[in-house]
């Protein structure tokens, strides 16, 4: 997820402030101690403007 946040050139806190979540909410996803659901990462996806499967090999659910 970062490669794709850095590539739109989003800090964490964008990114979470565009999905309706906050930071450490992101940074769990990221470190793979967060639960999330299939819905939110299809967001996340969305407002990357990546597909959901580029995300998904990026995400450990």
């Amino acid at each position: 997820m970062k490669k794709f946040r850095e590539k739109k050139k989003l800090s964490q806190t964008e990114l979470a402030v565009m999905i309706g979540k906050d930071r450490q909410y992101l940074y769990k996803i990221k470190k793979g101690k967060g639960k999330s659901n299939i819905f939110t990462v299809a967001v996340i996806a969305l407002a990357l403007e990546v597909s959901l499967s580029e995300l998904l090999k990026e995400i450990k659910l």
